[in-house]
């Protein structure tokens, strides 16, 4: 059925439409919260808030964006208010967030190739702890969930250039706490990390 309908009647209080919403676009509110906290319960919590923001604002959604886009607006505003509200407590970093990489979202495919990505999942989650929140947001939206630039200017209300600099930027640091990793770790010249 065409989206456009669906949330009409999702505006309209249908809670059925709202599920074929909340079906539809789960699995990105989900994957995004977890990639920001790398921890299983507080991104079910986070995509759970988001879900229960969308259905009490239905009513203010005009339409002037996609929904997916008006959706992942509140994602990111959740995420990141959450993140940064951790960041101040000081309960998100790396050497904390390493361990709460879900090993049961890996173990159901062949063993071999899970351990392999559970492993860089969890390179990827100490390397991105690193990272600014909105660094760290923009470079998941673009690199992991495969969003343009335009569509990260979007959802995160910023400007394209501001979106280009964070993702530059995280890259750079990305690639510099990737070497520092390395040393600490002596895998030297090797290019498998």
């Amino acid at each position: 059925m065409d989206e456009d309908k669906t949330v009409a009647r999702a505006c309209l209080g249908d809670q059925t439409a709202f599920m074929e919403l909340f079906e539809k676009h789960k699995g990105f509110v989900w994957n995004v919260a977890y990639r920001m906290v790398y921890d299983f319960d507080e991104a079910e919590d986070l995509a759970q808030e988001v879900f229960i923001a969308a259905w009490k604002n239905l009513a203010v959604y005009q339409g002037k964006s996609q929904f997916s886009t008006w959706l992942y607006r509140i994602t990111v505003n959740r995420t990141l208010n959450h993140v940064t509200r951790s960041k101040k407590n000081d309960e998100f970093n790396e050497t904390k967030v390493r361990p709460f990489v879900d090993e049961n979202i890996f173990m159901r495919q062949n063993p071999e190739s899970a351990v392999f990505e559970l492993e860089a999942e969890k390179d990827l989650a100490t390397l991105l702890a690193r990272l600014e929140p909105e660094r760290r947001m923009a470079l998941i939206l673009r690199e992991i969930e495969g969003f343009s630039y335009e569509e990260i200017a979007q959802a995160t209300n910023t400007k394209i250039g501001t979106v280009r600099s964070r993702i530059a930027r995280g890259k750079d640091e990305l690639e510099r706490y990737a070497k520092e990793i390395k040393k600490e770790h002596g895998y030297g010249n090797r290019q498998d990390f």
